[in-house]
């Protein structure tokens, strides 16, 4: 403690010479805030009274052009001339004009055909408020202040009668930042930065939103007139400075006694470098200890003759030898295999030759207790504090645990590679931004042979019937070469280096879908098939359909013969017979067009279909079944039904034979109730058909829609299934239910056309 009290001592001496000096630059600071406020207060005054003596001065001049005026003893001319000789002498005069009792201007400076744009319009309502004022009152009034254009800016007027009759008055318009600039003179600025600003304490000039000074000496006195509110704003320039100069002065004084301080401070320090110098040697050389016996890696230094100098107690207990047996160590070492003592020496001398490999040996040594071990080892050249090269130092770590789990993982994956090689699926792994082939398995390389300068992308010749969908969903794709199909399958994964790509598996499906064209084959014979049998059963009830048009074309041509052997044919008669031979033509030929298309085997097709146009070939084929069987086709539809999209002819083969049927289902029912009646209605995205009869019911539901079963004797069992596949061929679906008034209700659905879809497309 007694060795510190004068260093103390002299530290609070140095403060108290800063706090001395503090004191005193703040109380002249004071004095001089004081003085200059004295000062700034009597300048204020005399520049307002300034300002106040240059108002008024021109308000006189204002008020004899006023009485001259009112007198009529100058004309506009003259006006001008007394209005510009005021202007000369002030530059903060921005216009002088007359306007008359209606507030229009009939004379003025600056000369302009109307008031001058950079001015306010007479018809403002704060100059309309100014003039009213001045012709109530009587006496000259000033303006608020006027903003236009960015330029603040007060206006007077000055009033002049006839008797008591209000004739105009002069006005005068002031800028105020020319107010400010002209009547200042070079003294004060030299001593003051001033501002106008107003009751919001806004500034208005010399820069109007300029920012508010501000200082320790500020000042604000009253500027009316003119304006209302307005203040004169001044801060001591000579204040500012000052302030900083004497923040300078003690800055460099503070600079000096801690530079004073900071060599007390050196000289302190050089006393107790020794102590510390032997407090951190002996802490480093702790640490150093502590952080060797830390290390799990071994740590051995060895001369420039391969002698050991150094091991750590990490290589020591590897190796199982204490570090006493170890130093003073030659090769070759105690922890040297036998059998790996050409490695190991080969080793130890490239380390004395200087060959210090980056990634190190591989080797394996051998513990006290005969067990190896694999370890890798790092080594580099001694340097002592000198630069001298004194031997060689080398780390260790064991990697026995690491080579048996890339053993392992080698294993692994050489499991799964052979796996992946005997799938019969083509599996392959590429890149999703470059398209670059990371993997594929035998069987790919078996089945897409890749050109030689293919390099390593992948370019499968492949035609997909839709586009490869995303993640985890599947599409069949036709390889061009071969002409066969695939069934791929593509999911985005991380490949082993982190890098995202799309796993791809192509399995070979030609045989499945030469299945499914061959059943689809099959369907549309069984399908013509059946349009064949349903035809022969209309055959005679259609024979009396056609034998109706032609009976009538045969009299028509009769009743044309006997008109033109008249002696005078009525050739008005003729061409009406004749056109009705025409029509009744026309009708035998949609009959037979109608059952032509009906029976003939085609590709199908996709087109826009409307319900109400698929129940007319029907019906006009089923009409002389449903006059044979003394039954009604009752068709009830809404006004608006949306589109369908698919096969005229076999949807219209759907309708035909539900309908058909209905008919044959009915020969047992009262001829009053004999009724097919056809409904249809929207469901969301659907359209739902219902065809009811009222017939004996359904005896065998579960094998309603099997192939080959029928109720009828010569019935062929194929057309409920056949409907079926139609219907499911659409993307829709047929059930049969219980009709509730008695009967069988056979319902389909079928989805809508959405808005945009086209005939093409779908197709």
């Amino acid at each position: 403690m007694r060795r510190q009290w004068p260093w103390s001592f002299a530290y609070i001496m140095l403060a108290l010479v800063v706090v001395a000096l503090g004191v005193y630059l703040w109380v002249d600071w004071h004095k001089e805030v004081s003085r200059q406020q004295a000062t700034m207060a009597q300048d204020l005054l005399w520049q307002e009274q300034e300002v106040r003596v240059r108002l008024q001065t021109n308000q006189n001049v204002l008020e004899n052009l006023a009485y001259a005026l009112a007198a009529g003893a100058i004309s506009s001319n003259d006006f001008r001339v007394r209005a510009e000789g005021l202007l000369r002498g002030n530059p903060e005069i921005l216009a002088i004009e007359w306007v008359n009792a209606s507030g229009v201007r009939q004379s003025g400076l600056p000369v302009y055909s109307s008031r001058p744009p950079s001015l306010p319009a007479l018809e403002d309502a704060r100059v309309t408020e100014m003039l009213d004022g001045a012709a109530i009152l009587g006496y000259p009034v000033y303006s608020n202040v006027l903003h236009h254009d960015d330029a603040a800016m007060v206006m007077q007027a000055v009033p002049f009668f006839h008797g008591t009759v209000y004739q105009g008055a002069v006005l005068i318009t002031y800028g105020l930042p020319g107010l400010l600039q002209q009547r200042v003179p070079w003294w004060m600025v030299q001593r003051y930065d001033l501002q106008l600003i107003d009751v919001q304490g806004k500034v208005l000039a010399p820069l109007r939103n300029m920012p508010l000074l501000e200082g320790a000496v500020v000042r604000e006195v009253s500027f009316d007139p003119p304006g209302q509110g307005l203040r004169l704003r001044a801060v001591a320039v000579q204040q500012r400075h000052g302030a900083w100069v004497r923040l300078g002065v003690w800055c460099l004084v503070l600079c000096f006694v801690l530079l004073v301080g900071w060599a007390l401070h050196l000289m302190r320090q050089r006393l107790q470098e020794r102590q510390k110098a032997e407090r951190v040697l002996s802490d480093e050389i702790l640490f150093r200890a502590a952080m060797e016996n830390s290390l799990v890696s071994g740590l051995r230094a060895m001369d420039r003759e391969g002698r050991l100098m150094y091991v750590n107690p990490a290589f020591a207990e590897m190796v199982g030898w204490s570090s006493a047996e170890l130093i003073g160590q030659q090769p070759p070492m105690p922890f040297w295999p036998p059998e790996e003592l050409a490695r190991c020496s080969a080793a130890y001398q490239a380390i004395l030759q200087g060959d210090c490999p980056a990634n190190g040996f591989e080797l394996r040594f051998m513990r006290r207790n005969g067990e190896r071990f694999d370890v890798r080892l790092y080594s580099s050249k001694l340097i002592d504090s000198r630069g001298e090269h004194r031997g060689w130092m080398a780390s260790m770590y064991d990697i026995t645990e690491l080579r048996q789990e890339r053993e392992a993982l080698a294993a692994s994956r050489q499991q799964m590679l052979t796996v992946l090689d005997g799938l019969m699926a083509a599996v392959s792994v590429w890149d999703m931004q470059t398209g670059e082939l990371r993997y594929r398995n035998e069987h790919h390389a078996n089945t897409f042979r890749l050109p030689d300068d293919a390099g390593s992308v992948c370019l499968l010749p492949m035609q997909q019937d839709r586009a490869l969908p995303g993640e985890g969903m599947v599409a069949d794709c036709l390889d061009v070469q071969t002409n066969r199909w695939y069934q791929v399958q593509r999911r985005p994964i991380q490949w082993v280096d982190g890098q995202a790509v799309w796993l791809e598996i192509a399995t070979d499906i030609t045989a499945q879908r030469q299945a499914v064209e061959a059943e689809r084959m099959r369907d549309e014979k069984l399908q013509h098939t059946a349009r064949l049998v349903s035809m022969g059963e209309l055959a005679s009830s259609l024979s009396h359909e056609l034998n109706q048009p032609l009976a009538a074309i045969a009299s028509y041509s009769a009743a044309c013969a006997s008109l033109l052997e008249q002696p005078v044919p009525p050739l008005e008669k003729v061409r009406t017979t004749l056109g009705k031979i025409g029509e009744q033509s026309r009708r035998a030929g949609k009959i037979i067009r109608g059952i032509r298309e009906f029976v003939l085997k085609r590709t199908p097709t996709t087109e826009i279909l409307r319900l109400e146009e698929l129940l007319e070939m029907p019906r006009q084929l089923l009409e002389p079944v449903a006059k044979r069987f003394r039954t009604t086709i009752d068709i009830r539809l809404p006004a608006r039904l949306p589109a369908l999209s698919g096969d005229r002819v076999m949807l219209e083969q759907v309708l035909f034979n539900l309908i058909k049927n209905g008919i044959e289902a009915m020969t047992d029912t009262p001829v009053a109730d004999r009724r097919i009646t056809v409904t249809a209605e929207r469901e969301d995205h659907y359209l739902l058909v219902r065809v009811a009869d009222r017939g004996s019911g359904i005896a065998h539901p579960e094998q309603l829609f099997q192939p080959f079963f029928s109720t009828k004797t010569d019935g062929m069992g194929m057309g409920l299934n056949i409907c079926r596949s139609v219907i499911e061929q659409h993307r829709g679906h047929l059930w049969a239910e219980a009709n509730p008034a008695g009967g069988t209700l056979f319902c389909f659905r079928l989805p809508v056309v959405q808005a945009g879809f086209s005939s093409q497309e779908s197709a």
